[in-house]
């Protein structure tokens, strides 16, 4: 009987180890191996103010994720940066954190940070099974070929510790997941094809208007005449995944070329929505603010309804 496998695979055998410090099943868990001198802590976002991740105040490239969205960080103090995060409504969507660091502090610098955030944001973004939430686009380093070879490794290391540690982001067996049935994603239904009209009247009757649910994005809209309406003010982020679509990308040509898109100062992945805008359903309004294949239920009652006025 042969010793070796021969399923084809061109990665050799490995062996990670899983540690729980404090022995919550679904608390902290630390993934590492003796290769690598690479760590992967995970826990629930819920945690980031624990006094159990103290050992956290080191340089690390972090994920904040579900099983919809992922946002990536990189910083010199990863339990302060996720201090931070813990009351920014923006990132109200993660449940759990995944920090690469080093097994020791000494060596696991600022610059080797900033490489895994902009290597695992791109292999993300190919991957196609979340939306990623960006603040401003992961920086790129002027590196020599030498100086790219190391780091190169930990990009390979810290991808095997992160599915380990339970992160989905880059390969997943979930359908559940986006990006697993492009061609459900690129399959033109009637109300696709469908035109859009610019700059209407919006009027929406009491009770009627619902909000975008998706990674702190603010849209409003309500449903209008047999499709629905993108109130101005609304925001559309600027990105526009590869599984979408391709007439998504003609909707927002025309949205360009009638003057319906602003600048937000300050923030360079959204733009603003300058006029109303009726769609041919929920679904397609969904669809053309986020640039992702995403469905008619991002649509939610208001979190902060509109007050009635009345009369005394």
């Amino acid at each position: 009987m042969p010793f070796l496998s021969t399923n084809g695979s061109v990665q050799a055998p490995c062996t990670n180890t899983i540690y729980r410090p404090i022995g919550d099943i679904a608390g902290l868990r630390e993934v590492h191996d003796n290769v690598s001198r690479l760590t992967v802590s995970a826990f629930p976002f819920t945690m980031v103010n624990d006094t159990a991740l103290a050992h956290l105040v080191v340089p690390g490239c972090y994920i904040l994720a579900d099983h919809e969205a992922a946002y990536f960080g990189e910083t010199t103090d990863v339990r302060r940066r996720l201090y931070r995060h813990a009351s920014d409504p923006s990132k109200a969507f993660a449940r759990e954190v995944y920090v690469i660091s080093g097994c020791e502090k000494f060596w696991f610098d600022k610059r080797a940070a900033i490489y895994l955030q902009q290597r695992l944001t791109e292999m993300a973004e190919q991957a196609g099974l979340v939306e990623i939430v960006k603040g401003a686009n992961p920086q790129m380093l002027e590196l020599s070929d030498c100086e790219r070879a190391p780091l190169d490794q930990y990009v390979e290391f810290g991808e095997r510790l992160l599915f380990d540690a339970g992160c989905r982001v880059f390969r997943s067996n979930f359908a559940s997941q986006r990006g697993k049935t492009v061609e459900a994603a690129t399959a033109i239904g009637p109300d696709e094809a469908g035109p859009i009209r610019i700059g209407v009247i919006a009027t929406p009757l009491l009770g009627t208007e619902l909000d975008l649910d998706y990674c702190g994005l603010w849209a409003r809209g309500y449903p209008a005449q047999g499709g629905f309406v993108v109130m101005a003010g609304s925001e559309l982020r600027t990105h526009v995944n590869s599984s979408v679509n391709p007439i998504l990308h003609t909707r927002r040509a025309e949205l360009a070329a009638a003057g319906a898109l602003g600048a937000i100062p300050g923030v360079q992945n959204r733009q603003r929505l300058l006029v109303a805008v009726w769609l041919p359903s929920a679904a397609i309004a969904a669809k053309v603010v986020t640039g992702a294949h995403v469905t008619s239920s991002k649509w939610i009652q208001p979190r902060h309804p509109r007050g009635v006025l009345v009369a005394t």
